[in-house]
Parts: C-alpha cells; structure tokens; sequence
C-alpha cells in the first residue's frame, strides 16, 4: 500500500530538486515502497543477466573450495603431499572462509556489494592461477588460503546482491533457482576432471624448471567461472537498495529508471512514476556516509557499528537462529560429505550381505586395517601413484545430478508452501534418513538414504540464505549472511573432524548424532518469520 510523503520517512534523490535526468519532484506524490516500485520497474533483459552472472559466482564458489579435493590426488607426486599435507590443503580454504567473513560482510554493507564481488573475485582468480604453479606443499597451502581468504566475499554477497534485485516474497525462491549452480558445479568439477587427469602429458614452461601436467591446467579451468563472473559484473549495475541504505538517493534512482526504460519500451524518464521510496522497517537513513578517514580507531569502530545491530532486538533472536542453523547444515552436509566417497566405496566393496551400514563399515575396517597399514608401508617406497580413482568422479557427478534436480524442485514447491514449511521438511526428511539408515540391510537402500541425508540437508544451506537475505535489514544484511555462513565453515571443519574422531570408535552413534543434528535444525527454522 502506497502512503502519504508526510506521514511516514522518505527517501528522495539527495541534495536537488529534480532527478539527473530531469525527472521533477512533485510534493504531492506518493511514497513507494522498495518492492512496489520493482513491481513497476518489471523484469527485464539487465536483472536476467544479474541472475545468470549471480549464478556463475555461486558455482565459482563451489569450483574453488570444493574443486582442490580432486585435484589434491593428482598433485601428490609432483608436490611430495603426505598424508598430512593432503589433508590440510582440503580445509586451508576453509580456514581463509571463516577469518575472512567478518571484514567481507563490513565491506559489502558499506562499500557495496557489486565492488566487493568484482575485487574479491578478480583476487581469487588471481591466487587460484597461481596455485596452479605451486612448487612445493608451503607455496600450495599459502595460495589456497588466500584463495579461501578472497572467495569468502562472493560466498555470501552475491547472496544478497542477487537478492535486493528481487521482490522479498521472491528472492528466497530465486536464490534457490540460482543455486542450482551449486549442483552443476560439482557436476563440472567432477566432469572436467575426469577427462582431463585421463590424458598423461607433460610441458616444459620456458626459463622455468615447472612443468605443466593436467592436474596444473585443472586449476585454470576451474578458474574460469570466477574470471567470467567478475568480468559479468563490470557490465551491470549495483543493488540500488544497497544506494539507498547509504543515503545515495540519486544513484539508486539513476538504476531504477534505467531498468525501468530498459523494460518498458516507448517510454521516458517521465513516465517513472516513483518520486519517493518509504525505508524498510528498522532502516536507519545514513544520508552522510561514513568517512573513510581516521585510521584504525575509526575503522575498528566502523566495523563495530556495522555488527551491533545484529545482536540487538529485534534481529538477534532470527541472528542466532540463522547462525546455529547454518552450523548444523554444514555439520551433516559438509562434514559427513566429506566422507562421503570413502563410505560408499566401503559399503558398495564389503562382502557382508544382508548387514546394516554400521555393521558393513564395521567389518570393512576390521578386515582392511592389516592391510591398510601393509600398503602405508608399501607406498613410501614404491613409486608414487597419482591416478585418481574413476569411483570419486562418478559420486561426485551423482551427488551433483541430485543437487540440481532437488533444486529445482524445490524452487516450484517453494511457491505453494512456503520457504520455512520447505526448509523444516528438507530437514526432517535429512533426519529420518539418517535414522532409517541404521535399520536397512540393502545395499541400494543404503546408498539412497545415504544420499537422501546429505542432499535434503546440503540444499537447505541455500535457501536459508535467501530467507537471511529477506528477513535483515539492508544495512546489515551482508554482514549477517557472511557472519551465519562463517559458522556454516565452522560446521563443516566440527563435522569432518568430528567423523574422524568417532566413526570408527561408534558408528551407530555417529549416524544417530548427525541425524539428530537435521532434525533439531528443522525444529529452528520453525521459529523463523515465514
């Protein structure tokens, strides 16, 4: 419902009387609000090519974090990577995620949001290239982290740039649309690699003693989505409603109007009915940013200023919510994906028949522990072997193929019941899954509740940032996606660890623990606003 100018806070084009374009202010006119006026502006060619480009970032995200875990097993021999070594390049990424979120959400909620993907994404383009020419194990681990350290940005922020551009009954279900990207990544990575570790090739770089192999060209391919996305987002224009919480009136204007004569044909500047914007609910007007000046005090105090909010009603309660469950989903997806692969190649190369998955595993380990320690030994002194089993591409691209598919699923169902009826179901039926999975003895039913408990959970993760995105202010909304998907990482790292520690010890357990996890999480989003 549109509202009296002086009845309710306005925002107008700062500091003149008539818009750039000559567009008059008329005292008289009525004040919009956000989703009312892109209502008029419509859907057009620009805010498709957002879409497009948000999903192209959103799979380079998947690309650079997830991608190293197949091409770690190529690049054993040439890097000398023990065990050890293997392992900490796994979660280094990880690690640059979780130190780096907090300064990325300040950044994207006062320097905008289009500016922080195109540098952040250009800076990890920029340190995955160059990983690629590692020469040892160090060099490898310090370009993976700044990887992770500059990825971080574009994990959460292209979340809500994608987001602002859309009306706040949409934008979960078009996060979701988005985030199919999320599946096409793994069906990418695992697609590209399987086809290039095939060929056994090797070139001599000049003046150099680096010689490029397969695993080395791997890293540029995948590189290629974060390249396309930054260079995208140079060609379109930044969230006006980020314009509009910094009191930059006159340039959220500017885009609004330009998307408006982009989609409506035959018209002119003139034609733009909106001549005010009505703050959302809890917005502040900063019509005088911030300086920049002041040294460290004044940016330690900005980046204060900038989280408080969130741990103060009435963004707090839906704050820790978000955060523990983003925790949780990255707890069962991440962390037991992780294990993914070792634990259906166990179950599906098991002798035990008519055996539930605790007891296959149990006797796998039994029966391969001698061996396991007989080829440890084997394998330091025979020649190393860098072939990448054909299995890890073929549960990848299955994993991948169920992603997309369940994505776009949800998307449709997300218009008839909802994004927290959606989220709660997705979650119970991880759960249950994981609890069924204990009591089933066929093989197929194992790997299918197996799949069931990672995808429901893992799929999730995206629409709870669309629902992060609608339901916190401009100004902070940047800072609480990045915050809640930081300890979403510190999910994934507990979760990994956790398997690792316990699985073997108590499988029965860990399956139950995990589960449980799913369907706590369920019961959270019911506390959500819908």
């Amino acid at each position: 419902m549109r509202s009296e100018v002086n009845r309710t806070p306005v925002f107008t084009v700062e500091g003149s009387k008539t818009l750039t374009n000559g567009l008059p202010i008329d005292l008289e006119s009525k004040s919009y609000s956000f989703d009312e006026v892109l209502d008029i502006v419509g859907f057009g060619r620009t805010t498709l090519h957002i879409f497009i480009a948000s999903s192209m970032v959103m799979m380079a995200v998947l690309n650079e974090t997830m991608g190293i875990s197949i091409i770690i097993p190529a690049s054993q021999c040439d890097l000398s990577l023990s065990s050890t070594d293997k392992g900490i390049l796994t979660g280094v990424s990880f690690a640059g995620i979780i130190v780096s979120s907090h300064f990325w959400g300040y950044m994207a909620d006062t320097k905008g949001r289009r500016s922080t993907l195109i540098v952040s994404l250009l800076l990890t383009a920029l340190c995955a290239l160059v990983s690629g020419l590692s020469i040892n194990f160090t060099m490898m681990a310090v370009t993976r982290f700044l990887v992770g350290v500059f990825i971080s940005a574009p994990s959460a922020t292209v979340f809500a740039y994608l987001g602002e551009f859309f009306k706040t009954v949409n934008r979960t279900m078009v996060i979701t649309y988005a985030s199919v990207a999320v599946g096409l990544s793994a069906v990418f990575t695992a697609t590209t690699g399987w086809y290039l570790l095939s060929f056994e090739w090797s070139l001599a770089l000049p003046f150099t003693d680096l010689m490029l192999r397969p695993w080395r060209f791997l890293f540029f391919v995948y590189t290629l989505p974060t390249l396309i996305g930054a260079f995208w987002l140079m060609a379109l224009p930044e969230s006006p409603k980020f314009y509009l919480s910094r009191g930059r009136e006159s340039e959220a204007f500017a885009i609004l109007v330009r998307l408006y004569l982009e989609n409506h044909p035959n018209t002119t500047a003139n034609d733009f009915p909106v001549k005010y914007i009505t703050p959302e609910p809890g917005q502040k007007d900063r019509s005088v940013p911030s300086s920049s000046s002041g040294g460290f005090y004044h940016i330690a105090s900005s980046v204060w200023n900038q989280t408080v909010p969130l741990f103060k009603r009435p963004n707090l309660g839906n704050f820790i919510i978000c955060c523990a469950v983003q925790f949780g989903l990255f707890v069962v997806s991440a962390g037991m994906g992780l294990w993914f692969p070792d634990i259906i190649n166990r179950l599906t190369t098991s002798n035990a028949t008519d055996v539930t998955v605790c007891e296959a595993l149990d006797a796998s380990l039994m029966s391969d522990a001698a061996a396991f320690l007989e080829d440890e030994r084997i394998t330091v002194a025979a020649t190393c072997n860098d072939n990448v089993n054909e299995q890890v591409f073929i549960y990848a691209i299955t994993l991948g193929g169920l992603y997309t598919a369940l994505y776009l699923a949800m998307s449709v169902l997300m218009r008839k019941v909802g994004r927290k009826c959606l989220v709660a179901s997705n979650l119970f039926l991880s759960g249950f899954s994981g609890i069924a999975l204990q009591f089933v003895d066929n093989p197929v039913a194992m790997v299918a509740l197996f799949c069931a408990f990672l995808v429901f959970a893992g799929t999730s993760i995206s629409v709870l940032n669309g629902t992060t995105v609608s339901i916190f202010p401009t100004n902070v909304r940047a800072m609480a996606v990045c915050l809640s998907l930081m300890m979403g990482r510190l999910g994934s790292v507990f979760g990994s660890n956790l398997v690792g520690l316990i699985m073997e010890q108590n499988c029965t357990f860990t399956f139950l623990f995990f589960a449980s996890g799913s369907i706590i999480c369920a019961i959270l989003t019911l506390f959500l606003p819908s």
